[in-house]
């Protein structure tokens, strides 16, 4: 006698489905972890969390931006001389779009010979292009964009406060020097004055006595 164990077998969508919700909360329990910060308030000083090991499927996307990122984390502490050498390095590496976002990096440097302008005209290329890397590298391209525009914003803000102070620092020297050229004219009246020779003072004539004013009458 054979028994039939088949109808005790889940189907086999069932199975796939149980998989995928199984690997759904891992990704979940992998991004909580990742994340600490949606649920919870952490202190600024916290110690961040180790970055769990990236799952195979995931591991090999945005690879451009991953480039990008470790590029920044590279020649974030350079100085002016190793900042222009890499400049000249990447002079002649073409126009691909992981070189342009690289160039951005270089002329939006702190420490290096800024040129704004230059950097914003990079991203819109990287920002337009149908290119497999630059399709990759937009996400971060607008973000820099951004970031690039509230630069110079707040730059053209410095200079115009800056032109600012200086004219009213010009103003208040105009006028401290016509109050001292008007202090030195008070200063030479009040030794003139100090000089002139004293009036004779006139004599006051004797009030009349009461027979007097009574033989006026």
């Amino acid at each position: 006698m054979s028994v039939d164990f088949t109808h005790d077998r889940p189907p086999v969508s069932s199975v796939a489905s149980r998989c995928d919700r199984r690997a759904l909360a891992g990704l979940v329990l992998m991004l909580a972890t990742v994340l600490p910060g949606c649920t919870t308030v952490r202190s600024a000083t916290a110690e961040l969390p180790a970055l769990p090991p990236m799952p195979p499927l995931l591991g090999n996307t945005n690879t451009p931006v991953r480039n990008a990122l470790a590029y920044h984390e590279t020649i974030r502490g350079m100085n002016t001389a190793e900042l222009a050498r890499e400049r000249s390095a990447l002079s002649g590496a073409g126009n691909a779009p992981l070189v342009q976002m690289k160039q951005v990096m270089l002329l939006s440097h702190p420490q290096g010979n800024n040129n704004l302008q230059r950097a914003q005209s990079l991203l819109e290329a990287i920002n337009g292009s149908e290119k497999p890397d630059a399709v990759a590298l937009q996400p971060l391209a607008r973000l820099l964009a951004e970031q690039l525009q509230e630069r110079v914003r707040l730059e053209n803000t410095a200079d115009r406060l800056t032109q600012q102070l200086e004219r009213t620092g010009q103003q208040l020297k105009d006028a401290q020097k016509q109050s001292d050229q008007l202090q030195e004219k008070l200063d030479a009246l009040t030794e003139i004055e100090r000089t002139l020779p004293a009036r004779p003072s006139t004599p006051t004539p004797p009030l009349p006595s009461s027979r007097e004013r009574r033989s006026e009458k």
